[in-house]
């Protein structure tokens, strides 16, 4: 136990580190090079020091002793204009009792080398110009409201599967270049004026009945 004390001692005698240096080089392995007045110091980033260096950069290397000597902030940038933050594993920012603003002047981008997770009670977006591009998309829900002032889809396929539909508009125009079929169970057609049915080849078939009723039919 004395000894240990006594090794804790002995190294309390050194010099603490604390120096202002040019970031000369920069290895794969995580090291990096650290010019102080005249001298090199291969030292590794501290976890607190989230900004990645650059060449040039203005650093600051402390630890207690030179064999503990670590990059602990990025001083000055030689070229401000990129700034990264980097962690070697997994990134967590949270606030525990507080909101979360990401903002910028330009543009703001979110990239998953996988997937892309939203996860929240309330979704708000809020742009004057938006667009989508997806392969294939799914959506699962309960209720969609939409209102839309002019709407145009361009389709190569268009399926519509639902229990009920309802149409509600002051005019309609539907153009079928080719054959338009309808199959239903009752088929009830009202016009408030006028219906008018006309081809160059009509025909009207009914398997049991056929009734035309008004107060004048004209015929030929």
């Amino acid at each position: 136990m004395a000894g240990a004390v006594s090794s804790t001692h002995a190294n309390l005698r050194y010099d603490p580190v604390q120096l202002l240096g040019t970031v000369a080089a920069i290895g794969s392995d995580g090291l990096i090079t650290v010019r102080c007045e005249g001298r090199e110091w291969q030292v590794h980033k501290a976890a607190s020091c989230l900004m990645q260096p650059g060449l040039g950069d203005l650093a600051l290397i402390s630890g207690p002793v030179p064999e503990q000597t670590y990059l602990i902030a990025i001083i000055r940038q030689a070229d401000a204009s990129v700034a990264r933050l980097e962690v070697a594993g997994d990134l967590l920012m949270a606030s525990s009792s507080g909101d979360v603003t990401m903002s910028a002047a330009g543009s703001v981008a979110l990239k998953g080398g996988q997937s892309l997770n939203l996860d929240s009670e309330g979704l708000a977006l809020r742009t004057r110009h938006a667009q989508l591009t997806v392969d294939d998309l799914d959506y699962l829900g309960v209720r969609a409201n939409a209102a839309v002032g002019h709407a145009t889809l361009l389709l190569h396929a268009f399926e519509v599967v639902a229990d009920r539909i309802s149409q509600v508009a002051r005019s309609v125009f539907r153009l079928t270049r080719e054959t338009e079929q309808l199959r239903a169970g009752h088929l009830d057609c009202q016009a408030e004026h006028t219906a008018r049915l006309h081809a160059d080849n009509t025909l009207v078939t009914g398997k049991n009945l056929v009734k035309v009723d008004a107060d004048q039919i004209h015929m030929g």
